[in-house]
């Protein structure tokens, strides 16, 4: 794990990396594995001199405790793309999706906050492709069988 610093330009990350390899049908699920994290904090805060006197000094001191538990799971789902049309179709399909993700999840409007609305991708200029349909003589093939790795046997006299 390697953890950004915090500073005014822009949050906090943490970058994390998986590997793995995996045989899977077209359009199937892959799940590559996960990360939990456990995060515990403890934070002491206190009145200046006021806190420090011994006793009395409790009343002017507070610690609180926190724990953050973090679950990442990742999970891949391939989709074979056997043309150019179906490529498209698909990336015009995702497009719309996110793009009415962003339409439906603006903020309330509000007279306190001048800020009305988030960013949304801008309209396509041109028509998406309709919805892609796997027809029965495009459906997803099987995947090639291994090769056979067992050790070669003698020949049987």
């Amino acid at each position: 794990d390697v953890a950004a610093g915090t500073s005014n330009a822009g949050p906090s990350t943490t970058k994390r990396s998986i590997e793995g390899t995996g045989v899977v049908d077209d359009g199937q699920i892959l799940v590559l594995g996960g990360l939990i994290e456990d995060r515990f904090e403890v934070t002491r805060s206190k009145v200046p001199l006021l806190g420090d006197i011994p006793i009395l000094g409790a009343l002017f001191r507070s610690e609180s405790r926190t724990r953050k538990r973090t679950n990442l799971m990742v999970f891949l789902r391939p989709i074979v793309m056997r043309d150019a049309d179906s490529a498209a179709r698909f990336s015009d399909e995702r497009y719309e999706q996110m793009r009415t993700q962003q339409q439906n999840t603006q903020p309330a409007p509000s007279l306190v906050m001048p800020i009305n609305e988030s960013p949304v991708l801008p309209q396509r200029t041109t028509p998406p492709a309709p919805p892609t349909r796997l027809t029965p003589d495009r459906a997803p093939l099987a995947p090639a069988p291994l090769p056979d790795t067992s050790p070669a046997r003698p020949a049987a006299p």
